[in-house]
């Protein structure tokens, strides 16, 4: 079939991980380190804290934009937990209590296997790479280049730098605007029915889900192609040769 450009998901269908954002641990680490830069909470008084400002961000988003998939910034929330204790944080500071908040929820982050094989073949072959993520560019930047994938997109887009989400149309066009393929030439891969196949089937992309350990359960969605999980090597039953 004729593929010219591929876009992926990340969580669930390139990367595995597990986050815990209720944990005790988490609130009582970060606590800490407000602390040590001026900041003094106590953990629930935190966690709470941290809850509120979230709801509140994500009903301004609402009340504004008319539209209810909607992508807040994390930035501005770690920024006003500074303030809220009378400490004028810097960007740096920022971004180190964004990434300690991400690390303290993270029970493990890893490439599902092949995954980074099939980045690099779809590259090597001509065809573009891109990848569309419902995530914040404080926590996914770093994960990328820690994992060692962040240069093999021709184009990385985050919902945090939109401010709208999957499955709203307007994020999808926000990356197919920016992009010389049509959508027709497209083709987007994600473990989500909802978020990812469906719009992009809406929006007249090819599809393939694929069913992977984070997928919500019991879902089946129309699709162009299904997988039970990556597959990049010649000889599985949609390979990336034989898919792509």
């Amino acid at each position: 079939m004729s593929v010219k450009a591929v876009i992926f998901d990340l969580y669930g269908t390139l990367v595995d991980i597990s986050t815990d954002e209720e944990q005790e641990e988490l609130w009582r680490k970060l606590a800490l380190f407000y602390g040590y830069s001026g900041a003094v909470y106590e953990p629930r008084e935190l966690k709470g804290a941290y809850f509120s400002l979230v709801k509140r961000q994500r009903q301004t988003l609402l009340e504004m934009e008319k539209e209810e998939h909607t992508e807040l910034l994390l930035d501005k929330v770690f920024e006003e937990l500074f303030e809220k204790k009378g400490v004028r944080a810097d960007r740096g500071l920022v971004c180190a209590a964004g990434r300690m908040f991400r690390a303290c929820s993270t029970a493990y982050i890893r490439l599902y296997p092949e995954a980074k094989e099939l980045l690099l073949d779809l590259r090597e072959r001509g065809i573009s790479v891109y990848l569309l993520s419902n995530a914040q560019r404080l926590f996914t930047e770093p994960e990328l280049k820690m994992l060692g994938i962040y240069e093999l997109f021709d184009k990385i887009c985050i919902s945090s730098d939109v401010g709208f989400c999957k499955p709203s149309h307007r994020f999808f066009k926000s990356l197919l605007r920016e992009i010389p393929e049509k959508p027709g030439e497209c083709m987007m891969v994600g473990n989500d029915g909802e978020a990812d196949i469906r719009p992009a089937r809406e929006l007249g992309l090819k599809t393939c889900y694929i069913h992977s350990n984070l997928s919500p359960q019991g879902e089946n969605p129309p699709c162009d192609y299904r997988m039970e999980k990556l597959a990049f090597r010649q000889g599985d039953a949609l390979s990336s040769t034989s898919l792509f």
